[in-house]
């Protein structure tokens, strides 16, 4: 019969020679692992993190990035050039949305119209920041026009004056000195009627939507207006007002709130780390043959603990030499330790199983090896298609998935690395003081378990231990199953095997199968902001608002046509404006008088 071995044998043969190796030399292994640790931890100081979400969470060759380049190229924002509604960048921007607390009351009536404009007032007059004993407000840092004034929110009161005097405005586009101008994007929740040729009046609204643009070149000027956000942020947390609801948001929020959300797992993963400290040391106590006392020479809970912290040093390692080799860093690779952990206390696991399955009455250099090549083949296959998977999302073009990719690929390899080195020496060390029948904890010899008639009940509970027999053929005495093991091979498998149950298995399995295809046939493409902040995040009140008020419409489509032919020429005009017309008059487009040249 053809055995289909041909990767596994000579693995194994390998690492039996490798766990003889450890058995001779694991101070080596042990030591030398952890000077590159410490090392490592130098990289930590030289972390180059990247918070613009923007950046991470699109493609690196997104189409987008191009088109906006090419508007930034061909209309650069800066102070002077700024057209509200023209920006494709939110650099600096500050958005405010104002509702009214009662759904059926109208933003644009009294008193809630003179509420907006009260607050648009304070944030442009209150909100200063000190810098070199000069302060600097919203019409010291703002974005100007040609005309180089502050553009503010003048349409607020504008609009609602004119609502209040009974000048009939037609929705999305409204005309102001022979001027049309888009306000779909500035009120939410509107309510409409029609009047003549079928064109929407404006009957009522819900909500105001206001945006402060600040200038965000050059870099000092960009640091002032960074912190006239903070103040911003400050006035804002302490508003309040019975009759309308504020929500906020600016150019820092998104970068600030996902750092929050790595900072939350901070505290999980130590929590997460300490139970799995106590659940490892703990399933690795061993019981006496004759009683249920604790026997302390074949016991592990010192092992299994250092087993954890080998886990950790392959993920401070691994994040700590990438930023040495200037690898970028963003804070969702704070969700990598979880992974990591997992696969390294499984293998761990792993190899104290097999030194179980060893006979004691063998020498260290045996069960090193027989223990090694058990274990590491599964190991090794398992950190080698770990780290493969994450090699393959590592060439995507999404920088956040590459970058999280690369440090839990590394950080998987390390700590296989480590599993075979440090561990394996502790191992080693871990064998010899049982063969000596030593303590697991306090490498003191242990009392013999046929003494326990005899002993103090301190004794009994801390201090016994069973010896192997000398005999290697006294199997009874040299090889011991766990009880979780004795239960899965005595009980479980054996009503595993039973047709019935086989028969279960395959149906639920179909059942299983059914919902997995269900479930993929359900997955939505996209990713939302919200889902990206903790629970309690102050920008998720503002997203609902402008899902639920502001998107219907949307923002303004800009179109910019790259090596312009001769305008001069009247034909070429006419192309050009039968392209505008299409773009102008599609299903989601609002019509010609919506165009603007610029």
């Amino acid at each position: 019969m053809r055995n289909f071995d041909c990767l596994e044998r000579p693995l194994s043969q390998l690492f039996y020679r490798y766990g003889r190796f450890i058995a001779f030399n694991p101070l080596p292994l042990i030591f030398f692992p952890l000077f590159i640790t410490i090392f490592a931890i130098s990289g930590f100081i030289s972390l180059n993190s990247i918070t613009d979400a923007i950046y991470l969470f699109t493609p690196a060759n997104a189409q987008s990035k191009t088109e906006r380049q090419i508007i930034h190229d061909k209309w650069p924002l800066f102070n002077g050039s700024y057209i509200p509604g023209r920006a494709v960048t939110q650099s600096r921007e500050i958005q405010v949305t104002v509702s009214t607390k009662e759904l059926g009351e109208n933003i644009l009536t009294m008193p809630y119209s003179d509420m907006v404009v009260a607050l648009d007032k304070q944030i442009q007059q209150d909100v200063k920041v000190e810098y070199k004993g000069r302060k600097f407000g919203y019409k010291d840092l703002c974005l100007s026009g040609r005309n180089h004034v502050c553009p503010g929110n003048k349409h607020i009161g504008l609009l609602s004056g004119f609502f209040q005097h009974g000048v009939n405005m037609t929705y999305p586009m409204i005309k102001l000195g022979g001027v049309h101008h888009y306000i779909g994007a500035s009120l939410g929740g509107v309510t409409v009627g029609y009047g003549q040729n079928n064109e929407m009046i404006l009957r009522g609204a819900h909500s105001w939507l206001m945006i402060y643009h600040l200038q965000f070149f050059p870099p000092n000027v960009s640091h002032l207006s960074g912190l006239w956000e903070k103040q911003f942020q400050l006035l804002m947390q302490n508003y309040s007002n019975p009759f309308i609801t504020v929500t906020y948001f600016h150019s820092q929020t998104l970068a600030e709130e996902l750092k929050r959300n790595a900072d939350s797992l901070k505290p999980r993963f130590i929590l997460a780390f300490v139970i799995l400290l106590f659940f490892s040391a703990l399933c690795n106590m061993s019981t006496c043959r004759k009683s249920w006392y604790i026997d302390w020479a074949v016991s592990k809970p010192v092992l299994a603990i250092l087993g954890v912290i080998n886990a950790g040093m392959g993920i401070v390692t691994a994040i700590g030499y990438l930023n040495l080799c200037s690898m970028p860093y963003n804070d969702i690779v704070g969700v990598m330790p979880f992974l990591v952990v997992a696969v390294g206390v499984d293998n761990m696991f792993l190899m104290i199983a097999a030194i179980r399955r060893t006979n004691r009455a063998s020498s260290v250099q045996r069960r090193m090896g027989e223990a090694m090549s058990d274990a590491a083949i599964s190991m090794f296959i398992t950190a080698l298609t770990d780290a493969l998977s994450f090699g393959v999302g590592a060439i995507t073009s999404i920088p956040a998935v590459q970058i999280f990719c690369i440090y839990t690929g590394v950080a998987i390899a390390v700590t296989f690395i480590y599993q075979i080195t440090f561990f394996a020496g502790l191992l080693a060390l871990s064998i010899h003081w049982e063969s000596n029948g030593l303590h697991c904890i306090f490498l003191r010899p242990t009392v013999p378990e046929d003494m326990d008639a005899q002993s103090s009940l301190m004794t009994r509970l801390f201090w016994l231990g069973t010896a192997h027999d000398p005999d290697p053929k006294k199997l009874e005495l040299n090889l011991r199953d766990s009880k979780p093991a004795h239960f899965f091979q005595n009980w479980f498998a054996p009503i595993l095997m039973q047709p019935l149950i086989r028969g279960l298995a395959i149906v639920w399995f179909g059942v299983y199968l059914i919902f997995a295809i269900y479930g993929c046939t359900q997955l939505r493409e996209g990713l939302e902001p919200i889902n990206l902040l903790v629970r309690d995040s102050y920008a998720i009140p503002h997203y609902r608002v402008l899902e639920k008020y502001f998107w219907h419409y949307g923002a303004i489509v800009q179109v910019v046509v790259n090596n312009a032919p001769n305008l001069g020429d009247p034909e070429e005009r006419q192309r050009i404006r039968s392209m505008v017309h299409a773009f102008a008059n599609t299903r989601h487009t609002i019509g010609d008088e919506s165009v603007q040249f610029g």
